[in-house]
């Protein structure tokens, strides 16, 4: 058995011994073989790292980010390559056959062929794709910051919208203002100096017409982010109605506090809907504020006199209103003096066709009318264009032009038409078309001091300009003169025969024509708070189809006989015509409605008046030997 055993193991040791003798045999017998082939694995490789270049070179003119890895490859590549070429055509292959071993050589070429084949292996996926598509830069990365030095209004109100940002229980800030008033550039600021204390911040311009689905997109790797607890501010500029956060895929409420959310709109109700914890107002710029952004925008410091009269004069012209500043700063920068005064003279003729120097701030205005949904409300604030710039609206005197003109749908009572004026005007307010006044108990009225029993409102002076222009335009033409200074009032009949409302309140207006205007259209026709003494007997017979007639604040002491014509008049306003005390053919007027006639001479009501069978309102508040209102 010990022979047997001692057999096998010597014939084992000689198969071993046999076998290891053929792999050695065979390295050099095979040396040139293995040799070129390596040779050839060099070049394959040398091939591909010449691919793979043409896509790194191709990538970086692009802008792309390459791949983690690519770089590294090949770094390895050249390495592999190289040391091929000073293998097979150098020194190595010199001490290969006449220093070192067949064997030897033999052996490393097989060695190396197996680390070429696979380099070239982990390579295969860098000859079609070495980057990743370049990442547009973001918003706040091409954002310019503004110079609001000197401009205080913007810059106390950048320093609540950050504090309001950094309060850790506030979720949604809301940025509401006029249109042009600079909300976009304060959440742009806002996000330009933000953006390092948060992982990610994303810019959407929501608009009018709201795309959920782009949105969507637009916050979804943001989103993601959100829900790993990372810090993100989103920004959604220009809202116009509410907005689902949900639907659009953001994260929000009390589990995701690291989601900071502002938005900019042009009505305070939509950033209340939105659950805005804190709603900020934009002002518009001081003049003097006004003047600083105006010097920037056409890079002047030093002025020649005239031309800064002039400069002066259209930056008043732009109520404040930043985009409209920079808008006409930009058209007359370095235009000669004449088209300046030009342009001046533009900004202060009436609205009409020609708005060229109007139209930036005029248009980007009227946006916001045209997404008022109410149209009482649309109908209010035209009305309200009726009144002079910069003056004084009052709730009571829009309710009764308002229910003389049939826009409210013919409510039951005084009473409502009121509570529907009151939610048009709070609709308007919110949307900035409208701005309250400070009430004080009295307020000079010319030479007057009147006291105040109204809630008054005004217009921001280009949303007036803006009002007109609609009105201009529109089929309902208006006539607006009021507080120009008028001293008489002499139309061509030809040019005013299309109007349906004309405005002429205070004005120093003294003398009316002394012939029949032909307004077959005119429903409205104000002239209050001028100098009349006088209405021509023939002045009325052209306006059949006249509702609201407002001629308090005169000095008419008798009334023309063609008031008789007026039989579809439903508002007459004879108060403060202190000389006034014969009104017996009114009672001719059996569609009014609402009479006026305080603090005038009457001392008896006639007895005509009592076929008013329509009547609604009569005031005759300090008139004569008593002073009481029916209604």
């Amino acid at each position: 058995m010990n022979e047997a055993a001692s057999s096998v193991v010597v014939g084992k040791v000689v198969d071993l011994v046999c076998g290891v003798a053929k792999k050695e045999i065979s390295y050099v017998c095979n040396c040139s073989e293995n040799v070129e082939k390596y040779k050839n694995e060099a070049d394959k490789l040398s091939s591909m790292k010449g691919r793979v270049q043409q896509q790194i070179d191709l990538a970086k003119s692009k802008g792309e980010v390459l791949l983690e890895g690519v770089e590294e490859w090949m770094k390895k590549a050249d390495g592999y390559t190289s040391k091929a070429t000073q293998f097979t055509n150098g020194e190595d292959q010199e001490k290969c056959f006449h220093v070192c071993t067949l064997r030897r050589c033999s052996k490393t070429a097989i060695k190396k062929t197996f680390y070429l084949q696979q380099h070239q292996e982990a390579g295969k996926s860098f000859e079609t794709c070495v980057s990743l598509p370049a990442q547009a830069p973001g918003f706040t990365d091409l954002y310019q910051r503004k110079n609001l030095e000197d401009i205080h209004t913007q810059k106390s109100t950048l320093k609540k919208i950050i504090r309001a940002i950094e309060d850790d229980t506030i979720q949604i800030v809301g940025i509401n203002g006029l249109g042009g008033v600079g909300k976009t550039t304060l959440a742009s600021e806002v996000a330009k100096e933000k953006k390092n204390e948060f992982a990610a911040v994303v810019f959407i311009t929501v608009t009018q017409t709201v795309d959920a689905k782009i949105i969507q997109e637009k916050v979804r790797v943001a989103a993601s982010r959100i829900m790993n607890g990372e810090k993100v501010l989103i920004v959604l500029d220009d809202v116009w109605e509410e907005l689902k956060l949900e639907e659009l895929g953001i994260p929000c409420g009390s589990e995701y506090m690291n989601c900071k959310i502002l938005l900019t709109s042009r009505s305070r109700d939509v950033c209340a809907a939105m659950n805005a914890q804190k709603n900020i107002s934009v002002n518009p710029l001081q003049e003097k504020e006004a003047w600083t952004l105006f010097e920037r925008v056409v890079g002047k410091s030093e002025w020649d006199v005239t031309l800064k009269e002039v400069a002066l004069k259209i930056v008043k012209e732009c109520g404040g209103l930043p985009l409209f500043i920079q808008a006409l700063g930009k058209a007359l920068k370095d235009k000669e003096i004449r088209m300046w005064e030009v342009a001046l003279r533009r900004l202060q003729a009436p609205v009409d066709g020609d708005v060229t120097y109007k139209k930036e701030g005029i248009l980007q205005l009227k946006l916001s009318y045209d997404h008022l949904e109410d149209e009482v409300a649309k109908s209010c604030f035209l009305l309200c264009s009726m009144f002079p710039e910069d003056g004084n609206i009052g709730l009571k005197t829009l309710t009764h032009y308002g229910l003389a003109l049939g826009i409210f749908n013919n409510p039951d009572s005084i009473h409502d038409t009121k509570d529907i004026v009151q939610l048009a005007v709070e609709s308007l307010k919110s949307s900035f078309l409208l701005s309250p006044v400070d009430i004080n108990i009295y307020s000079l009225v010319g030479f007057r001091l009147q006291q105040q029993e109204e809630e008054l409102f005004k217009m921001h002076d280009l949303v007036r300009d803006m009002a007109l222009f609609i009105t201009f335009k529109g089929d309902d033409k208006f006539l607006v003169k009021s507080g120009k200074g008028l001293r008489e009032w002499q139309p061509r009949s030809d040019v005013i025969k299309s109007y349906k409302k004309i405005s002429l309140m205070e004005n120093k207006i003294c003398k009316l024509p002394n012939y029949e205007p032909d307004l077959p259209h005119l429903d409205t026709f104000l002239i209050q708070m001028n100098e009349l003494s006088i209405v021509p007997d023939e002045f009325f017979r052209g306006m059949k189809e006249l509702k609201v007639l407002d001629m308090r604040g005169n000095n008419i002491s008798s009334l023309p006989q063609s008031l008789t014509q007026l039989t579809m008049l439903r508002l007459l306003d004879l108060s403060d015509n202190m000389s006034l005390s014969e009104i017996s053919l009114l009672g001719g007027l059996s569609c009014l409605e609402i009479l006026k006639l305080r603090r005038t001479g009457i001392i008896n009501i006639p007895e005509e008046i009592g076929r008013l069978t329509n009547l609604r309102l009569l005031d005759i508040y300090s008139c004569g030997w008593k002073s009481c209102m029916f209604s």
